[in-house]
């Protein structure tokens, strides 16, 4: 191992020009709350992993093995005196040297400088708030994309009709490209605990079940719509309803039941935790790191919780998509750790009886590990009525 990491970091220090410059100044720019949470500072994650700066001390630094004082100065990880987390050195190889998974890995990767630790001395202000209006605007913008594509088609051909085979692939690529737009949103906001410890890196270790994840993931989360509902005659624009927004709404709460007994049964119940536990090797996670787990979990979390609510909640095809859209975006911002109270996009409403989620939410629960409490993915409603949500932290009181 020592000798895998002081190969790469000669290579590194021998001047790989392949790899990307550090964005870090962009990261320490302050954020006002008052100012409103501007879209296009946002670069997807392929543009951000683009500009990424390997740090050469990284996999000395990250070895559980044999652990090494955590660096100091520029390029600190952790305030701890030694980081235990998992190695992870893949990140540093040169694109035409990465396994496949590697680069489905890399192309979510979040920038270097979230996964260090921010100085004590900055101020980033007040946490902002960060419009409903805005979130609705960015996922419809990007998730309507290949729904408007296929409706212009049949306009403008009305008699060539999609087969699933060629629909379904415009829209598995359209949906992975939708995932890695919401992907990088920590940049200029920051992260929470980020002036105690930066966040945690894919460890070489999960790579490739990481990548498997991510890709069963896109496959069967698009997958579901076609199997239930697609119908090559119908033009996709014109199946929505008016009653769109209370099935999405109810289609999120049904989700989130499934998902909080499952969940809250695989912390307490000490049979069911070998279920999750690889999901929580995490603490500080990024939004790429919400596909971490292990076949059993995955099973559930990706096939068999989406359908039961799918069932229960009917829906068209283009709504059942675009729903899907509203869930992958909620999924990932809740592992991203962005520093900003970030409601549900759709169940915001639920904030008048003190049960809307939050980001910090998601994030506390990695922290709590085995021990638990705020087991929704969606809302707070069900561990309000359970007894279980975990009291915020820095979004205390908003």
């Amino acid at each position: 191992m020592q000798a895998a990491s002081a190969a790469t970091r000669a290579q590194v220090d021998n001047g790989i020009k392949s790899r990307r410059h550090s964005d870090s100044a962009q990261s320490e720019a302050s954020t006002s709350s008052d100012s409103p949470i501007d879209y296009s500072d946002f670069s997807s994650s392929s543009s951000a992993s683009s500009s990424r700066s390997p740090s050469p001390t990284s996999p000395r630094s990250h070895n559980p093995r044999n652990p090494t004082p955590a660096p100091t100065g520029e390029g600190i990880t952790t305030r701890k005196g030694k980081d235990y987390r998992p190695v992870s050195t893949f990140y540093l190889k040169p694109w035409k040297e990465m396994t496949h998974y590697e680069r489905v890995c890399d192309l979510a990767t979040c920038p270097e400088s979230m996964h260090k630790v921010k100085d004590e001395g900055l101020n980033r202000g007040p946490v902002p708030r960060q419009s409903v209006l805005r979130e609705n605007a960015f996922i419809l913008s990007r998730g309507l994309i290949p729904i408007l594509i296929q409706s212009a088609s049949y306009w403008a051909f009305p008699n060539f009709k999609w087969p699933t085979g060629l629909a379904y692939t415009f829209y598995f690529f359209s949906f992975m490209g939708f995932a890695l737009a919401v992907s990088n949103y920590c940049v200029k906001l920051g992260t929470f605990d980020e002036k105690k410890i930066g966040r945690d890196r894919t460890p070489d270790q999960s790579v490739n079940g990481l990548a498997k994840g991510i890709i069963i993931y896109m496959f069967f989360r698009t997958g579901l719509a076609f199997y239930l509902h697609y119908n090559k005659e119908e033009n996709p624009l014109m199946t929505f309803t008016w009653t769109f927004p209370l099935k999405i709404a109810a289609w999120e709460l049904a989700l989130d039941y499934f998902f909080y007994v499952y969940h809250r049964s695989s912390h307490e119940i000490d049979a069911l935790w070998f279920i999750h536990q690889h999901h929580h090797t995490t603490k500080h996670p990024t939004a790429i790191l919400a596909i971490l787990a292990e076949d059993k979990q995955e099973c559930l979390e990706i096939a068999l919780i989406p359908t039961l609510a799918s069932l229960l909640v009917p829906m068209s095809f283009a709504e059942l998509y675009l729903t899907m859209a509203y869930t992958i975006y909620v999924e990932m911002l809740g592992h991203s750790g962005v520093r900003a109270y970030w409601p549900h996009p759709v169940l915001w409403v639920l904030k008048v009886i003190d049960c809307e989620l939050a980001v910090e939410d998601h994030e506390l629960h990695h922290r709590f590990g085995k021990s638990g409490k705020n087991y929704g993915k969606q809302s707070r409603l069900w561990d309000r009525l359970f007894g279980t949500v975990g009291e915020r932290i820095e979004t205390y009181g908003m």
